[in-house]
């Protein structure tokens, strides 16, 4: 289940579906890896009232596009600037002033919750639009984060649009040009070495 998004009741919670799809893939394949998604599409600070299954090899997935604002900056509306001018990372966001330490805060829950259940961590999303500025720097602190706490990561995503793609430039009139190379992909590079 991706991005599961349940803001009220339900006949079966986002949690209650996962757990049962887990189950029934128990009972014919007692080994190959089940995730858990949190909820409110995958946020780290839904992991504070998410719940663990109680089987083994079970990897909990949070998403990692915090701020908003920044990452998905020019996508559903204009860039959080005056004037709409695109904001750079490190920047102000939502009245804050957001930094890696500002990431590490936003993930604690994530964080708290496998230290205490003693899980495994998978980062299935995370990326900045091609066009927001220090989109390579705001990719390099998450990845320092997720590697630091030993958490599997997957960039969001690889040749799939344009506007995520880290082979790709944005350009003035809102195309994209093929790039091959971009500091996108050079952090993301350096990332998977430092594994």
């Amino acid at each position: 289940m991706n991005e599961p998004h349940q803001r009220g009741p339900a006949a079966f919670s986002y949690w209650e579906l996962q757990r049962r799809a887990a189950e029934a893939v128990r009972e014919i394949d007692p080994d190959t890896a089940i995730v858990v998604e949190s909820n409110l599409a995958d946020r780290a600070w839904a992991f504070r009232y998410l719940s663990p299954l109680a089987m083994d090899n079970v990897i909990y997935e949070c998403h990692m596009y915090e701020p908003g604002t920044y990452t998905h900056q020019g996508i559903f509306g204009p860039p959080p600037g005056d004037g709409g001018t695109p904001v750079p990372w490190p920047g102000r966001f939502r009245g804050q002033d957001w930094n890696r330490e500002t990431i590490r805060h936003e993930l604690e829950p994530v964080l708290e919750f496998q230290r205490r259940h003693k899980c495994r961590i998978y980062v299935g999303e995370f990326s900045a639009a091609a066009w927001a500025p220090g989109a390579e720097n705001y990719l390099r602190d998450c990845i320092a984060i997720f590697n630091e706490y030993g958490w599997d990561w997957t960039y969001h995503a690889f040749r799939e649009a344009p506007v995520w793609d880290v082979e790709k430039v944005a350009l003035p009139d809102g195309s994209f040009a093929d790039a091959g190379d971009t500091p996108r992909k050079r952090v993301l590079l350096e990332g998977m070495k430092a594994e």
